[in-house]
Protein backbone atom coordinates (compact mmCIF):
# COMPACT_ATOMS: atom_id res chain seq x y z
CA UNK A 1 0.00 0.00 0.00
CA UNK A 2 2.85 2.37 0.82
CA UNK A 3 4.46 1.85 -2.61
CA UNK A 4 1.13 2.63 -4.33
CA UNK A 5 0.77 5.88 -2.33
CA UNK A 6 4.34 6.92 -3.25
CA UNK A 7 3.74 6.22 -6.96
CA UNK A 8 0.45 8.19 -6.84
CA UNK A 9 2.16 11.12 -5.13
CA UNK A 10 4.95 11.14 -7.72
CA UNK A 11 2.43 11.06 -10.58
CA UNK A 12 0.47 13.93 -9.01
CA UNK A 13 3.62 16.02 -9.05
CA UNK A 14 4.86 14.90 -12.50
CA UNK A 15 1.56 15.14 -14.38
CA UNK A 16 0.98 18.90 -14.08
CA UNK A 17 4.51 19.60 -15.32
CA UNK A 18 4.00 17.67 -18.55
CA UNK A 19 0.56 19.21 -19.11
CA UNK A 20 1.91 22.70 -18.42
CA UNK A 21 4.61 22.19 -21.07
CA UNK A 22 1.92 21.66 -23.70
CA UNK A 23 0.06 24.49 -25.48
CA UNK A 24 -3.71 24.14 -25.24
CA UNK A 25 -6.24 26.09 -27.30
CA UNK A 26 -9.96 25.77 -28.00
CA UNK A 27 -11.64 26.89 -31.22
CA UNK A 28 -15.39 27.22 -31.69
CA UNK A 29 -16.83 26.44 -35.10
CA UNK A 30 -18.21 29.03 -37.53
CA UNK A 31 -21.24 28.11 -39.67
CA UNK A 32 -20.92 28.82 -43.42
CA UNK A 33 -22.17 27.69 -46.85
CA UNK A 34 -20.46 24.41 -47.83
CA UNK A 35 -20.55 25.26 -51.56
CA UNK A 36 -18.60 28.51 -51.09
CA UNK A 37 -14.90 28.41 -52.07
CA UNK A 38 -12.66 27.78 -49.07
CA UNK A 39 -9.25 29.44 -49.33
CA UNK A 40 -7.85 27.29 -46.50
CA UNK A 41 -8.13 24.05 -48.50
CA UNK A 42 -5.64 23.24 -51.27
CA UNK A 43 -6.39 19.53 -51.55
CA UNK A 44 -9.38 17.55 -50.33
CA UNK A 45 -8.02 14.20 -51.51
CA UNK A 46 -6.76 11.29 -49.43
CA UNK A 47 -5.11 9.76 -52.50
CA UNK A 48 -1.32 9.41 -52.29
CA UNK A 49 1.01 10.47 -55.08
CA UNK A 50 3.43 7.81 -56.35
CA UNK A 51 6.29 10.34 -56.28
CA UNK A 52 5.42 11.59 -52.80
CA UNK A 53 8.57 12.04 -50.68
CA UNK A 54 7.71 12.68 -47.04
CA UNK A 55 10.47 11.89 -44.57
CA UNK A 56 9.45 9.94 -41.47
CA UNK A 57 9.71 11.65 -38.07
CA UNK A 58 12.68 10.74 -35.85
CA UNK A 59 10.45 8.44 -33.78
CA UNK A 60 9.87 6.36 -36.96
CA UNK A 61 13.53 6.20 -38.03
CA UNK A 62 13.75 9.53 -39.82
CA UNK A 63 16.47 12.13 -39.47
CA UNK A 64 16.76 14.10 -36.25
CA UNK A 65 16.01 17.79 -36.47
CA UNK A 66 18.90 20.18 -36.90
CA UNK A 67 19.01 22.92 -34.31
CA UNK A 68 17.37 23.05 -30.90
CA UNK A 69 13.85 22.00 -31.94
CA UNK A 70 12.32 18.63 -32.65
CA UNK A 71 8.97 17.61 -34.07
CA UNK A 72 5.65 18.48 -32.44
CA UNK A 73 2.58 16.38 -31.82
CA UNK A 74 -0.73 18.14 -32.39
CA UNK A 75 -3.56 16.54 -30.44
CA UNK A 76 -6.71 17.49 -32.37
CA UNK A 77 -9.55 16.87 -29.92
CA UNK A 78 -12.96 16.70 -31.62
CA UNK A 79 -15.24 18.07 -28.91
CA UNK A 80 -18.28 17.78 -31.19
CA UNK A 81 -20.72 15.07 -32.16
CA UNK A 82 -19.81 15.56 -35.84
CA UNK A 83 -17.48 13.93 -38.35
CA UNK A 84 -14.65 16.46 -38.78
CA UNK A 85 -12.07 16.73 -41.56
CA UNK A 86 -8.60 17.95 -40.48
CA UNK A 87 -6.32 19.94 -42.83
CA UNK A 88 -2.60 20.55 -42.40
CA UNK A 89 -1.20 23.39 -44.53
CA UNK A 90 -4.25 23.18 -46.79
CA UNK A 91 -4.16 19.41 -47.42
CA UNK A 92 -6.59 16.90 -45.98
CA UNK A 93 -4.61 15.05 -43.32
CA UNK A 94 -7.26 13.01 -41.54
CA UNK A 95 -10.86 12.56 -40.50
CA UNK A 96 -12.18 12.21 -36.96
CA UNK A 97 -15.45 10.59 -35.95
CA UNK A 98 -17.74 12.24 -33.41
CA UNK A 99 -15.82 12.94 -30.17
CA UNK A 100 -12.66 11.45 -31.78
CA UNK A 101 -9.01 12.45 -31.68
CA UNK A 102 -6.07 12.76 -34.11
CA UNK A 103 -2.38 12.94 -33.18
CA UNK A 104 -0.46 14.14 -36.25
CA UNK A 105 3.29 14.59 -35.81
CA UNK A 106 4.61 17.68 -37.59
CA UNK A 107 8.06 19.01 -38.40
CA UNK A 108 9.49 22.28 -37.04
CA UNK A 109 8.27 25.50 -38.57
CA UNK A 110 5.08 27.37 -39.23
CA UNK A 111 1.90 25.40 -39.94
CA UNK A 112 -1.71 26.22 -40.66
CA UNK A 113 -4.24 23.96 -38.92
CA UNK A 114 -7.83 23.92 -40.14
CA UNK A 115 -10.85 21.66 -39.68
CA UNK A 116 -14.44 21.47 -40.83
CA UNK A 117 -17.62 19.48 -40.44
CA UNK A 118 -19.84 19.27 -43.54
CA UNK A 119 -23.63 18.94 -43.13
CA UNK A 120 -26.33 17.48 -45.38
CA UNK A 121 -28.18 20.85 -45.52
CA UNK A 122 -25.35 22.43 -47.54
CA UNK A 123 -23.65 24.16 -44.61
CA UNK A 124 -20.25 23.65 -43.03
CA UNK A 125 -18.87 24.32 -39.55
CA UNK A 126 -15.26 25.55 -39.82
CA UNK A 127 -12.56 25.61 -37.14
CA UNK A 128 -9.65 27.98 -37.66
CA UNK A 129 -7.48 28.51 -39.44
CA UNK A 130 -5.06 28.36 -36.54
CA UNK A 131 -1.42 29.23 -37.10
CA UNK A 132 1.00 27.07 -35.11
CA UNK A 133 4.74 27.44 -34.86
CA UNK A 134 6.24 24.04 -34.13
CA UNK A 135 9.33 24.71 -32.04
CA UNK A 136 9.48 21.47 -30.05
CA UNK A 137 6.35 22.10 -27.95
CA UNK A 138 3.21 20.01 -28.48
CA UNK A 139 -0.25 21.48 -29.04
CA UNK A 140 -3.66 20.33 -27.77
CA UNK A 141 -6.32 21.83 -30.06
CA UNK A 142 -9.92 21.32 -28.90
CA UNK A 143 -12.75 21.89 -31.39
CA UNK A 144 -16.15 22.92 -29.99
CA UNK A 145 -19.45 23.61 -31.79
Amino acid sequence: MRKHWLWTACMAVALPVSVAAQNAVTTSGNKADASAPDTHIRSNSLTNSTDQKIAPPPSKGGPTAKGPYGTCTVHVDNGTGYIVQFYFNGSLAGVMGPWGDLYPNITPGKAELYARAVFDDGTVLTFGPREFLCSGTDLHWTLTP
